[in-house]
């Protein structure tokens, strides 16, 4: 079934493609034939002639409309692909809060999505009673890893002490949503469902996506090698990612994005099925 309707999307996005130089080319035809009519047909008969000219006009105006209007179509079409900003993310969000969108994110402590969400929906001009379901994948810093990690003589280590500081970083966020989710439905301003799991994965997948419509991917690009925040001194290594560029992807856009989008969701939904729920830190 998959193969099968990747082949009709295929064969539809080919037509959408073809369909308006063919019927541009109908119409430029039309309109050739009925001019050339009116020269060719007996002077005599006028009102044969006035249809033909008549009919050419015609023609040569919707050929015309028909460009403008593909024109204004193409212009309003969504690009296939183009690249944002990850600070960026919230005008994405607001302009699908009324439809009770679902948020899903891969990331390295969630803080994009969180930070860009939050704007919009404590805005005081929000409108409507938005419901939002907010779902976040993070590493899980519990266990060991290098990169994140420390430097020892040019090499990287793994760092608790680290791991510890990023771990607290995910509960905040994932703290700020609750919050905000009771100040929302305190305030009856809409709804918010947000919920963090962990697993043992790559810090550097980044990707976000609005229901099945819309995909922001990209990774984490930026490793920065600096001393620590917090005791004991040491040089860590820390990834950077909220001004990173995530190549947006719209189901609109014809073959290749719905195709992209279908498997981000797929990896999605696998690694959601099998991770673990954030778990209050051990006492």
């Amino acid at each position: 079934m998959t193969d099968g309707r990747t082949a009709w999307e295929g064969t539809r996005d080919r037509w959408t493609r073809v369909e308006p130089a063919l019927t541009r080319g109908l119409l430029l035809f039309a309109f050739v034939l009925s001019l050339v009519a009116q020269f060719v047909t007996p002077v005599g008969d006028a009102l044969e002639g006035k249809v033909y000219l008549g009919g050419a006009l015609f023609t040569l105006v919707g050929y015309v409309l028909y460009g403008a209007v593909q024109d204004l179509k193409s212009s309003l079409h969504p690009a296939a692909r183009h690249e944002v900003q990850a600070g960026d993310l919230g005008q994405y969000f607001t302009e699908v809060l009324t439809s009770d969108p679902r948020i899903d994110a891969v990331g390295f402590t969630g803080e994009t999505v969180v930070e860009q969400l939050k704007l919009c929906l404590e805005r005081r001009d929000l409108r409507g009673h938005p419901q939002v379901r907010l779902r976040v994948i993070v590493p899980d810093f519990g266990r060991p890893m290098e990169v994140p990690g420390r430097v020892v003589d040019g090499r990287a280590e793994d760092d608790p002490d680290w791991r510890r500081e990023l771990d607290e970083k995910v509960r905040r966020n994932a703290a700020a949503m609750h919050a905000l989710s009771g100040r929302l439905c305190a305030g009856r301003k809409g709804k918010l469902h947000a919920e963090f799991r962990v697993l043992h994965i790559s810090p550097f997948l980044k990707f976000c996506m609005i229901g099945r419509e819309q995909l922001f991917d990209g990774i984490y690009d930026h490793v920065v090698q600096g001393p620590a925040s917090e005791p004991p001194e040491r040089e860590v290594l820390d990834l950077m990612g909220y001004d990173a560029l995530l190549t947006h992807w719209h189901i609109d856009s014809g073959a290749v994005a719905r195709e992209k989008i279908r498997q981000r969701g797929v990896l999605f939904d696998t690694l959601w099925r099998v991770a673990r729920p954030l778990t209050p830190p051990a006492s």
